[in-house]
């Protein structure tokens, strides 16, 4: 049995007292030690050291019941920043998060991927010259998560293959060049996923769609993203939905993504999803009849998958952003009117509402092995 020095009880003390004031928001010290049954001076020593640091703040008092009130502390939110790149065949989509996930900044850009040199080197001074733009010092960006459209080896060091960016070639290698901060791969639903659990602590077993211009998917098993024997777990978009049907980019015919993705409602230019929506909730015809036909296919996807699965099904993504209860309780109308057996419960969720969260999803991948490390 390893043996407990005073160093590791502090350094112990220290972590779980910061994420008692990470998951409270504010709270005050008496709380603190009374919930982690720990002494007051070892709290006070705690809190002055992280207050050093600016790790943490105080923020008031809370309400005097009698006698001196009490300091309220909270955790700095923009303490370390994470910035996050999601990357897919024609644009670059760069954001920077906070401590608890929140979106301080964030940037598109027209830029088509190119495994070369010259890609490489732009992507470099984007992220550069969007990181200086925040004014921060370099202590506090902790990294670079980098979402590609691009299955990866286990290892994440390697793009093992991708046919929409056209190349298998790319390596983490490419990236880290270019950058003077550390930096780490996902494939996009990955990231996604991962994004979902951070923001939905209620997730246990579900299936991440990832509707966006193109669709992905991600399987969550017990919290944890199912990576599967070939790191492809989760990967539904190439599921025959109608045999002999409509052509997809991997070049079979009737493939789930050829009818459900954002490409079937608005075509790739920037804004296309917002003013097709706009269309839509302003009474388009022509825009009522897309989104009918694209819940339709939708609906008869997730009725497979739910029977596989009988889990959660999660809609995110760039579409799934842009979903409404209304859209929700419609497609698991549709769902139980095309499948006997489907669940009779509440099993379709609408995702984290936010167009960037693939990018954000690769950032807070920093943000909770900071969080792990304190």
């Amino acid at each position: 049995m390893e043996k407990i020095t005073s160093e590791t009880m502090r350094n112990f003390n220290r972590r779980q007292i910061y994420n008692y004031i990470f998951t409270n928001k504010r709270t005050s010290r008496q709380a603190i030690a009374d919930d982690l049954n720990l002494s007051l001076p070892t709290v006070t020593q705690n809190l002055k050291l992280l207050e050093e640091e600016n790790l943490i703040e105080r923020c008031g008092f809370f309400q005097s019941t009698g006698g001196r009130k009490c300091v309220a502390y909270s955790c700095v939110s923009t303490a370390r920043v994470a910035i996050g790149v999601h990357i897919t065949p024609h644009s670059l989509r760069l954001v920077a998060v906070d401590m608890y996930g929140s979106i301080i900044k964030r940037q598109q850009l027209s830029e088509d991927y190119r495994h070369s040199d010259e890609y490489y080197q732009r992507f470099g001074a984007y992220v550069c010259t969007f990181v200086k733009s925040l004014n921060l010092s370099a202590k506090r960006v902790l990294g670079v998560g980098i979402a590609l459209t691009a299955l990866l080896s286990r290892d994440r060091k390697h793009v093992s293959k991708s046919l929409l960016l056209g190349s298998d070639e790319a390596s983490l290698a490419d990236f880290q060049a270019q950058l003077p901060y550390p930096c780490q791969l996902f494939h996009d639903s990955e990231a996604a996923a991962d994004a979902e659990l951070w923001f939905s602590p209620n997730i246990n077993d579900a299936l991440y769609l990832g509707i966006n211009y193109h669709l992905n998917g991600m399987l969550i098993m017990n919290r944890k993203i199912h990576a599967g024997k070939e790191y492809t777990g989760g990967l539904v978009e190439h599921l025959t939905l109608y045999p002999g049907g409509r052509d997809c980019y991997c070049g079979k015919k009737g493939c789930f993504t050829a009818y459900c993705s954002g490409h079937v409602l608005f075509d790739e230019a920037e804004g296309a999803c917002e003013n097709f929506f706009a269309a839509l909730h302003s009474g388009d015809k022509e825009a009522i009849t897309k989104w009918q036909h694209f819940l339709s296919d939708l609906s008869i996807a997730i009725g497979s998958l739910s029977a596989l699965l009988d889990c959660d099904i999660i809609l995110g993504g760039t579409v799934g952003a842009y979903m409404t209860e209304e859209d929700r309780l419609l497609l698991q109308q549709l769902v139980r009117s095309n499948y006997h057996f489907a669940p009779s419960s509440d099993f379709i969720c609408l995702g984290y509402k936010d167009i960037d969260i693939c990018a954000c999803g690769a950032a807070l991948a920093y943000v909770e092995e900071f969080i792990k490390s304190i």
